[in-house]
């Protein structure tokens, strides 16, 4: 037994060790890619799963055939294990040459030394900061410096089924939403809504638990002028929450499903409800636009979350491109990788074409994005994007808040019971 037991752990060491050295990729037939005699080569990981995974393909393919020096190995790693399997193959020295990460994962990779400052190889490729809309940008900026170089941002938006909502009257004759936008205004049009809709119809579809109504809770939150959960401090960050306005937005949400009842509780996949026309309106994030494209006969509109609270904002994340920290990396690589990344970014338009608002100011305004159905509608969200704090416990922060915020929902604690778990909880996390 105790030999078996051996043979397993031994077994298990070195498959980890073989996933942290396997930074190659593969191509179609399985076999290790071929690198262009001659060419540069830098390794990619990224995380896209779907459609996403489709687009930066394709994008990679197209930088690769428009020169020869520099050759991108784009090798798509599983979601669920990305981030630990980049945090440990860069701490082993086996870390890919590019990567990609969110904007809230960045303070960890920064605060870890796992990745480097932009600056020095950005100056002498050309690399122009000032070409990225700056509400995105700065998610990215650690101390002065850059440490990513912005994709683009997906917000939570808010979509609308164009013939259920008409049918109910609350289609203005440009096809614009009926709504006031103040929070009498969107209950009074969720209500409407209920009145009007015909039977097995409802007025709204989302989950009654989860990250989205966490998205949603932070964007009025936002609205009402509530900007962080801690301060922007990688290592030592403050709790700084606005309780009066955290319970204001959890109260206001809340009542969306219990007192006006115009959310269904516990919907199975609020996605399909959407999809298959049963439901009038959803909230979710950007990425959701090219289903809804290939959806047959779903007549819909999109458009920034109401800003019902009086200040523009909205949550949202960021994808961005990193250049993981290696003591022995070739200058030549490096370069070519951010040279990439500028590549890849000019190439917002066809990044765009899965939902998310390119980073590059110049893309949005182009005329080619403009022609792109349904992305003008919400491209301005990216101005008031309000993004994760940027400390090394976002997503313990983010975990902490969503379920604790599922109590309120689920009628299981007040929200002053819940906010008081909550700072309890995020305040033994950073250590306060």
């Amino acid at each position: 037994m105790m030999k078996m037991r051996l043979v397993l752990f031994i077994g298990i060491v070195l498959t980890a060790i073989t996933l942290i050295g396997c930074s190659g990729g593969t191509d179609d037939a399985g076999g290790k890619v071929k690198v262009p005699e001659g060419a540069t080569e830098v390794v990619m990981w990224n995380l896209f799963g779907g459609g996403d995974a489709d687009f930066m393909q394709e994008i990679v393919d197209e930088y690769n055939a428009s020169q020869e020096e520099i050759f991108i190995n784009n090798v798509q790693q599983e979601f669920e294990e990305y981030y630990t399997k980049l945090i440990t193959s860069v701490s082993a020295g086996k870390g890919p040459d590019l990567a990609v990460s969110h904007t809230n994962v960045l303070p960890e990779l920064v605060s870890q030394g796992l990745v480097q400052e932009l600056d020095t190889y950005g100056a002498e490729v050309g690399l122009n900061w000032e070409d990225f809309n700056q509400n995105i940008l700065e998610s990215t900026v650690f101390d002065g410096e850059h440490f990513a170089v912005p994709i683009d941002t997906h917000p939570h938006i808010f979509f609308v089924n164009n013939q259920l909502v008409g049918d109910a009257g609350l289609l203005n004759e440009d096809g614009s939403v009926k709504m006031e936008q103040t929070p009498e205004g969107f209950v009074e049009f969720l209500t409407t809504l209920k009145e009007e809709l015909p039977e097995g119809k409802f007025p709204m579809a989302f989950s009654t638990a989860g990250v989205d109504s966490y998205r949603l809770w932070f964007s009025f939150y936002s609205q009402l002028g509530g900007e962080n959960i801690v301060t922007d401090d990688l290592d030592n960050p403050e709790y700084v929450l606005d309780v009066e306005k955290a319970i204001e937005a959890a109260n206001y949400m809340h009542d969306l499903w219990h007192k006006y009842e115009v959310i269904p509780l516990n919907l199975a996949d609020f996605y399909a409800d959407f999809q298959s026309g049963n439901a009038a309106t959803i909230s979710t994030g950007v990425w959701a636009t090219g289903t809804w494209e290939a959806t047959e006969d779903l007549d819909f509109s999109a458009m920034p979350a109401p800003n019902i609270f009086g200040q523009d904002s909205a949550f949202g994340n960021s994808h961005t491109f990193v250049i993981p920290t290696n003591q022995d990396a070739d200058p030549e690589v490096q370069k070519g990788a951010i040279e990439f990344m500028d590549y890849a970014t000019d190439k917002g338009v066809n990044w765009a074409e899965a939902g998310h608002i390119p980073a590059k100011t110049s893309i949005v305004e182009s005329e080619e994005y403009a022609e792109l159905p349904y992305r003008s509608d919400y491209a301005e969200v990216a101005n008031y994007v309000n993004f994760p704090d940027q400390t090394i416990h976002a997503r313990g922060i983010q975990d902490i808040l969503i379920r604790n915020l599922d109590l309120i929902w689920t009628d299981e604690a007040s929200p002053e019971e819940a906010f008081d778990l909550i700072e309890n909880e995020v305040k033994a996390l950073i250590g306060e």
